[in-house]
């Protein structure tokens, strides 16, 4: 296949690295592919036109063996690739009108025509057809004109426009891989096909250069189309008519219908072919023939057309939402006109560091000199250590860096090059001197990591003062964090990654020492450089005191609650691996039974040919990508069909076998013989904390499977473990936020609130109300929260689509204050691009505006839900502040050891239960005022398993 760009201009070896550090930036070499035209194109304006789909699977499929992927771990690879190369076309050639040409979701005339047109195609990826709403939007953002018609494809409306650019004196130059639009090519319409493998250049194809490569002019294609048909689009042609053959005929009889008037002149072994094949030969042109009439255009000067209208400041948040810093770059460039230019792929310094002193330190005195010229400052120190690993319970301190005025930073080599330049016992007393008295406060990217490392070494940090990461998110949510990227979104400077001077399996202490000193004080000086930024904008927002108040001493409690870490008796948890491979393959076994043969049951290709065209089961209109065979299409069938059934049980048992089973003993520290699971705060644009390393939050806690992993987690001697669980925070919340008297009612009395919704919206007593009817109360009380609509309420509840629709007028019309709330938020959103929690967490929201109708549904229910679960998450961190002050307080041994969400899981003296108990209930409750009471569910437990 065709690479995206011949020369591959961009580094796959530095992407996959970069990737790992959740930032995208691809720097070209220095030959980008320009277009070298041998056809002088006339001086009439341009109009450019982009084969949509062609260009989103080249790209797609140009990184197929090294995806680029956003901050998520998406795969964005068709959205880097369709862009840079439309921003390189725009660039490099100056046009002055603009579409984009996309097919369109159906079928066709074609397929109406000719049933099996295009039948043999693959569905496309997943990965790639989750990318092109993406893509849509971003056009949309950019206002650079998409054009697609239902019955007709891309091809027919680049023929149409094409058409009526000539009919106007414009030049149209067609940016495509596929051959049958070459049809088009005449003195006015070329051609411009991405490089083939090995070749620097576009290529710009005029009937001089169709001709040279086909042997046949621009005017032939469609006919030499017919003879040699397409087995991509299940063209039949004539078979056993090559490339050559198709040709030859053509040169020498000049047309399709020529060639059959002269057949008895054509050689015998051929003439028996063409005849043979007559039918679909004529049946080839038919579909290889594009229509050129779809519409007329009265005039391309309009901004529907034109390149000066489009908006390129209006792409950026949508690029920087999935760490595309690389196109956010290259979008300023064609803004501003700047010509092309390469950027080096290796930044040794910008004018900033020109100026900045980089010094190493390798005296103790001299450090400790250093220290108090620093709390003479104020007190106030950037503070970085570089590592011998990632995992903090194992890593060993190589050196450190520190900086506390902008351009003078130093850096302290403990180790190079095996060599202990200073010693390690004397600095970590005078570390614990000075962060431990808190006379220095620490300011530092990513700081936790610092703090944990700093408590393996015995230094116990006292003033852990500002996480420069942590204020990006305060500031944007939906951004990268990660500080090579936050330095050049907030300070246009480039820094030096680690993976441009440290050869893959060395450290930092192996390389120069000049280059080790540049990077390691580098980092410190960019973190305090973002630190005095970040304070002046979060201050202008009014978010230094959510910072201060909340998340930084949240950020201790969360390192802390990480080293505690949780035991995983590996007696328990391993022999549920071999029972649970039998229960697997007894279920695979009867899935086999049933559907008459063997198959890979994870391959969504397989099971979509299994399921839906072997079994006839019914499912949604065929897409792009298939039948879908995702949870939530297969879930509605599963009662009328044992074979989906078996398959969403396999699927189940599989994940936790392969995610949790399998996994978990070897996530086991060697040193401290404890699972120790990291948490973000910065990893959801809600505001909860994400778990990863594993992601224990995700173990299911309603099933008797995930039951029994959880009770391989068990306390140390002595102790027990104890869960605090909100009761219904969420709809607290919605009650209090919504400030709707009958939510509210229920709380304060404390009747069961599902139970309540049930007598308002079906009018029958409290004390009247089935479970049939709960469980539809419950369904829309939670639903309300996250957009649930009368289509979702009916495949849920698995109900009429009226009587859905019902049940939720009902509600509103009960909870007509919750409506408001909901109607408020979107409307708020709208004006203002953002929401906000209870505690002022703000949350941009990018497509609440989009023209889309789906996209901005979507965004609708982003705003309403982000306020709700964010708030959620306000009131747990309160929570999680206060208990932990308290615990300190009453001098308990409690220790908080995971947060799930809305629970908190202690592990507890057994001689304290009933204390910290106490205590705890009362943290949580008064964590917060709300107008609707905070209700917590105690639990104890010898075991994970035995809470709940």
């Amino acid at each position: 296949m065709d690479e995206l760009f011949s020369n591959q201009d961009f580094d796959q070896e530095k992407l996959a690295s970069e990737a790992k550090d959740r930032v995208l930036s691809v720097p070209p070499k220095p030959q980008e592919p320009k277009v070298v035209p041998p056809t002088k194109l006339s001086s009439q304006k341009k109009l450019y036109i982009i084969d949509g789909y062609s260009l989103i699977y080249r790209s797609f499929f140009g990184f197929f063996a090294n995806p680029i992927r956003d901050t998520q771990g998406n795969n964005v690879s068709a959205v880097y690739g369709f862009f840079s190369t439309l921003l390189k076309l725009i660039r490099e050639n100056n046009p002055d009108y603009l579409v984009v040409a996309l097919d369109s979701m159906g079928p066709t005339f074609r397929h109406t025509m000719y049933e099996p047109y295009k039948a043999n195609r693959d569905a496309a990826p997943e990965e790639l057809h989750t990318q092109v709403p993406l893509i849509q939007n971003i056009l949309t953002a950019l206002k650079v004109p998409t054009i697609a018609m239902p019955g007709f494809e891309a091809d027919d409306i680049i023929a149409t426009l094409s058409e009526e650019a000539t009919r106007h004196q414009i030049d149209t130059i067609m940016f495509t891989g596929d051959k049958d639009l070459l049809q088009l090519v005449d003195e006015h319409t070329f051609a411009l096909r991405p490089a083939k493998k090995n070749e620097k250049f576009y290529r710009l194809m005029g009937c001089k250069e169709v001709e040279e490569e086909y042997g046949i002019k621009p005017s032939q294609i469609v006919d030499y189309l017919s003879l040699l048909g397409d087995s991509s689009d299940n063209v039949p042609g004539v078979k056993g008519i090559g490339e050559k053959g198709a040709a030859k005929l053509l040169q020498q009889f000049g047309s399709l219908e020529g060639i059959y008037s002269n057949l008895k002149l054509v050689a015998p072994g051929l003439q028996k072919k063409l005849a043979e094949g007559v039918e679909n030969a004529k049946l080839s042109k038919r579909l290889v023939e594009l229509k050129r009439d779809l519409f007329t255009v009265d005039t391309f000067d309009t901004e529907q057309y034109l390149v000066s209208d489009v908006d390129y400041d209006a792409a950026i948040p949508l690029f920087q939402e999935i760490g595309m810093r690389s196109i956010i770059k290259e979008l300023g460039r064609v803004s501003s006109g700047e010509s092309s230019s390469p950027i080096p792929a290796k930044v040794e310094a910008k004018s900033e560091t020109k100026q900045a002193v980089y010094e190493a330190v390798t005296d103790v005195t001299q450090i400790k000199n250093l220290f108090e010229q620093a709390i003479k400052a104020g007190g106030v120190m950037a503070f970085d250590l570089e590592t011998t690993g990632l995992d903090e319970m194992l890593a060993q301190v190589i050196g450190f860096s520190f900086c506390w005025e902008e351009g003078k930073s130093y850096y302290v080599p403990l180790v190079h090059e095996t060599k202990e330049l200073v010693d390690r016992e004397q600095v970590r007393s005078l570390l614990e001197e000075y962060l431990g008295s808190g006379r220095l406060s620490l300011v530092g990217q990513n700081i936790k990591y610092d703090y944990k490392v700093l408590r393996q070494w015995g230094i116990m940090p006292k003033n852990i003062y500002f996480d420069t990461m942590v204020a990006a998110w305060l500031l944007d949510s939906t951004s990268v964090f990660n500080m090579d990227y936050l330095a050049e979104k907030y300070l246009d400077y480039k820094t030096v990654h680690y993976t441009d001077i440290v050869p893959k399996d060395k450290l930092l202490s192996d390389i120069p020492l000049e280059q080790a000193v540049f990077y390691g004080a580098e980092d410190a000086d960019v973190t305090f450089r973002l630190y005095k930024l970040f304070s002046e904008l979060l201050g202008a927002r009014n978010l230094r005191s959510l910072l201060d108040e909340v998340e930084m001493p949240l950020l201790v409690i969360i390192a802390n609650m990480e080293l505690a870490g949780i035991y995983l008796e590996r007696k328990l948890i391993e022999p549920l691996s071999a029972e649970f491979e039998g229960r697997i393959d007894a279920i695979r076994n009867q899935i086999f039974a049933i559907c008459g043969h063997a198959f890979n049951l994870n391959s969504p290709q397989q099971l979509q040919e299994v399921l839906f065209v072997e079994r006839n089961i019914p499912t949604g209109a065929k897409t792009r990508s298939g039948f879908s065979t995702s949870t939530d299409v297969l879930e509605p069938l599963r009662d009328d069909y044992p074979e989906v059934e078996l398959i969403l049980q396999y699927r189940t048992l599989n994940k936790l076998k392969t995610t949790y089973i399998d996994k978990l003993p070897l996530q086991i520290n060697e040193k401290t013989h404890r699972i120790h699971p990291s948490f973000a705060q910065t990893g959801t644009e809600t505001g909860r904390l994400s778990c990863k390393d594993p992601n224990l939050q995700n173990i299911p806690v309603r099933t008797e499977e995930g039951r029994r992993i959880r009770s391989a987690f068990v306390p140390q001697a002595g102790h027990v473990f104890l869960s605090a669980d909100y009761s219904q925070i969420e709809l607290v919340v919605l009650a209090h936020m919504a400030d709707d008297p009958g939510l509210k009612g229920a709380f304060a009395a404390g009747i069961d609130v599902h139970s309540s919704t049930a007598s308002l919206i079906f009018d029958v007593p409290l004390d009247q109300v089935t479970p049939v009817q709960r469980r539809i109360a419950k369904t829309i009380n939670f639903g309300v929260m996250y957009g649930m609509g009368t289509h979702s309420l009916a495949m849920d509840l698995k109900i009429p689509h009226s009587e859905a629709k019902q049940f939720i007028d009902q509600y509103f019309e009960r909870y007509s204050s919750v409506r408001s709330f909901v109607e408020a938020t979107k409307t708020m959103s709208q004006q203002v691009g953002s929401v906000s929690t209870l505690l002022g967490h703000v949350r941009t929201i990018t497509e609440i505006n989009s023209r889309s109708a789906v996209e901005r549904a979507k965004a609708e229910r982003i705003a309403v839900n982000t306020v709700i679960q964010g708030s959620a998450a306000d009131i747990v961190k309160l929570a999680m502040l206060r208990v932990d002050s308290l615990l300190k307080q009453k001098k308990l041994g409690a220790r908080l050891l995971l947060q799930i969400h809305d629970e908190l899981i202690f592990e507890v003296p057994e001689a304290e239960i009933e204390e910290t108990k106490a205590v705890v209930k009362e943290a949580l409750e008064h964590a917060v005022k709300l107008s609707v009471p905070l209700r917590t569910s105690i639990e104890v437990g010898s075991n994970w398993g035995d809470i709940h």
